[in-house]
């Protein structure tokens, strides 16, 4: 299913989990790509697997939360492909901590590639969205929905970029631009690597954010999920969070 033909799509954070994935599913519909990411070695492989899936492909070094960077990666996007039809907001960062032991200077490092990073793109995206009547997709997170402990700054982060998701699918509707969040939940990415409890943590509270089969999956579901929403099968699907979380918060 070519889904994507004659589309071009910019995805952040393209160097792994549910951007690569994301990235694949739609090289594998015939999208072509604008890749971002501020490692180069796993933006560089991503770029070679969407290629061998016979995809239009171009990539940049890009840090999301400096606006002259997130600006400059648009304009070589437009630049690059002529036209800007998608652009899917997945760059995110993770801390685990006790709020009250949560450093200033994590909190905004958070902030500021997550929430900071999403707004800096959108804004400079949208008016070449706005000309090819496209949509944006933003990476929110079950625990903008739920309480998720030890996450403060994750967890207002994604909850700011869900209130930015339905700011947008609003105020630009009837302009013909449509936006969308995921809400990932139990997916495993690259992100959980850094998973470590703090000290003194109760593990108990570990399984109001479990899925009830016990099953962590993978990327590509949330990546679907990615991939609906930015083609025109989401025609009329707009201001719209889609969980992906097996059911962990039903």
């Amino acid at each position: 299913m070519q889904r994507f033909a004659n589309k071009v799509v910019l995805i952040t954070g393209a160097a792994s989990g549910i951007g690569r994935a994301s990235a694949e599913r739609i090289a594998s519909e015939g999208g072509a790509l604008f890749l971002l990411d501020v490692e180069p070695a796993g933006l560089e492989d991503t770029a070679k697997r969407c290629a061998e899936l016979g995809a239009d492909v171009a990539t940049r070094i890009c840090d999301v939360s400096d606006p002259a960077a997130a600006r400059t990666a648009v304009e070589a996007a437009v630049q690059r492909f002529g036209r800007l039809d998608s652009l899917c907001n997945i760059a995110g960062i993770l801390h685990f901590d006790h709020t009250h032991e949560l450093a200033l200077e994590t909190w905004r490092r958070i902030l500021s590639v997550n929430l900071d990073g999403t707004f800096f793109m959108c804004q400079a995206a949208l008016p070449h969205l706005l000309a090819a009547r496209g949509n944006i997709v933003n990476m929110s997170s079950t625990a903008a929905l739920a309480g998720h402990p030890w996450t403060a700054a994750y967890s207002a982060s994604k909850g700011g970029i869900l209130a930015l998701t339905y700011t947008l699918a609003i105020e630009y509707c009837s302009k013909g631009l449509r936006a969308n969040a995921v809400c990932p939940g139990s997916v495993t990415t690259p992100i959980h690597k850094v998973f470590k409890l703090p000290e003194g943590a109760d593990r108990k509270l570990l399984y109001r954010i479990m899925p009830p089969d016990g099953v962590m999956r993978g990327p590509e579901t949330a990546a679907a999920a990615v991939a609906f929403l930015a083609s025109d099968d989401a025609a009329h699907v707009n201001g719209e969070q889609i969980r992906v979380d097996g059911g962990t918060l039903s």
